[in-house]
Formats: structure tokens, sequence, C-alpha cells
């Protein structure tokens, strides 16, 4: 063998490694959308179109969450835009699904910059410098450093209506205290 076949043997063998190591680049992080649910694990449609003329999908991957002392289950819905982890670019069984992040179609929660937002299902908990706001719908429950407003259209406390259409039994004129609200 001479010496030029040696060379170009090895030129090929580097250029093998270079296009295997593209190839697990490409695929280490790669953008889709949920196209199925199942529990906590999803598959994307990682490409409209593969290379069948059907939408390319991943295998069944868990959607990251926190475990340990501090936990969460933030539910994802079909359509999410989601990336594709895959540590070592080779998409299969260790990959992971990682929320991605504000898209035109999935915007951005928050009112500014300064506000932690999380929404689901027409809920909503809002934490700004000034406090914290719940709500649902049309009743919000807010929290700030002296004040504590709620809103609802029945706002209820031990199963009793104290909103503002309650009302109460035992009034009498004069400087007497009035019974607990009815219902």
């Amino acid at each position: 063998m001479s010496d030029a076949d040696i060379i170009v043997r090895e030129f090929r063998g580097i250029y093998k490694n270079m296009d295997d190591l593209n190839r697990r680049l490409v695929a280490s992080q790669m953008t889709g959308r949920v196209a199925e649910i199942d529990g906590s694990r999803v598959r994307l449609e990682l490409a409209a179109v593969g290379a069948n003329g059907k939408p390319f999908l991943s295998p069944w991957v868990q959607v990251q969450e926190a475990a340990g002392a501090t936990g969460t289950n933030m539910p994802v819905a079909i359509g999410d835009p989601m990336r594709l982890f895959s540590p070592n670019g080779e998409i299969g069984s260790q990959s992971l699904a990682i929320r991605d992040s504000h898209t035109d179609d999935a915007q951005n929660p928050a009112g500014t910059p300064k506000e932690l937002a999380i929404t689901y299902a027409g809920s909503a908990i809002r934490m700004t410098e000034e406090g914290l706001k719940l709500s649902h719908g049309g009743s919000s429950i807010t929290l700030s450093e002296d004040t504590i407003h709620a809103l609802s259209a029945r706002l209820r406390h031990n199963e009793k209506n104290v909103g503002d259409s309650h009302n109460h039994g035992g009034i009498r004129r004069g400087g007497e205290n009035t019974y607990e609200p009815n219902e």
C-alpha cells in the first residue's frame, strides 16, 4: 500500500467521523410541536413532511419536569412548541422534550418583563414586585404588602355568602351587632 493510499484512507476516516459528528450535532436539539400526548410522554412533529411524505415524528419521549425537593407538573397541549433534546445526538429513549421559547402562536403571558406569569386553562398566577394575583375567569384575589383584594360574583367564607349581595338577620336599631351573614 502506497503512502498516497494511506493518506486517502485516513482522510476518508476523518470525513466519515466529521459527517457522524455533524449528524449528531444536528440531532442533539431539534425544534417541533407536540403531535401526540400519552400522560407525561409526547411525540413531537419535527418536520411537516419526512422522506416518506408523512410528518416526521419523534419517538415517545418524557416531558421535562422538575423533580426532587421541588416538583412540577405543567401539562402540554397538542401544538405546543417544544425542543427535542438528545444529549448524545441520537434520537431515542434518552431524548427529552423541553419547552421551547415563545412564538407568535404561543406568546409570552407576562404583561411586563418583570412579571412572573403562569397561565393554564383560563387560570393565572401573576407575581410582580407589587404583589401576587390569582385569577380564574372573572374572579381574582390580589395580595399586596398591606392589602388583600378579592373580586368575585359570589364570595364565600366558611360556606357563607360574604359578597356584595349578602344579607344579615338580627338587624335592630341602635349599636347592637347583627347576626352572621345568612346562607
